[in-house]
C-alpha cells in the first residue's frame, strides 16, 4: 500500500501512460512501471516483466495510438485500482475496449491485469444495446 497516493494521483498516472503511448515513448511509458511490474492478459493471452520486457512490448505503438480513459477508480487503502478503456489507432475502424486491475506500489504501477474485446472503435457504438445480434439473451438462455 502507498499511503502517500491518491485518487487524483492514480489518474494522473493513467494520464501519463496514455500521454507517453501517444507519443510513441517505451521509455517514458515504461517508467511508469516498477523495476520488477507484471502486465498481463489472463489467462494465458500475455504477460510482460519488468521494465526491459514492457518496452519491448511498448516500442512497436504506432502512430496515432491512443487510450482513451473513461473511467477510473482507485481504493487507497489497498493500494489498488482500476480503469475502464479504449486503446486503439485514431483513424481506425476497431479498437479494444476493456478494463484493467492495477496494483500501484510506491507511485508507480507494479501490476497491471487487463481483460478486453475487440470491437468498433467508438465507445457509444460498443456499449450500445440496440442494434446487436446478442449471443446469449432471454430468448435463448436456458
Amino acid at each position: 500500500m502507498d499511503s502517500q497516493f491518491r485518487s487524483a494521483d492514480f489518474r494522473g498516472l493513467l494520464d501519463a501512460l496514455a500521454d507517453a503511448w501517444a507519443r510513441r515513448d517505451a521509455e517514458a511509458a515504461a517508467d511508469l512501471f516498477t523495476a520488477d511490474a507484471s502486465y498481463m492478459e489472463p489467462p494465458d493471452e500475455q504477460l510482460f516483466v519488468g521494465r526491459d520486457q514492457l518496452r519491448a512490448y511498448f516500442s512497436p505503438l504506432a502512430a496515432g495510438t491512443y487510450l482513451d480513459i473513461h473511467r477510473a477508480w482507485y481504493d487507497e487503502e489497498s493500494g489498488f485500482g482500476s480503469v475502464e478503456f479504449t486503446f486503439g489507432t485514431r483513424g481506425q475502424p476497431r479498437a479494444s475496449h476493456g478494463m484493467a486491475v492495477i496494483r500501484v506500489v510506491d507511485g508507480l504501477i507494479a501490476t497491471w491485469r487487463e481483460y478486453q474485446a475487440q470491437g468498433p472503435s467508438s465507445f457509444a457504438d460498443f456499449t450500445a444495446t440496440e442494434g446487436k445480434d446478442w449471443r446469449w439473451h432471454v430468448g435463448n438462455y436456458p
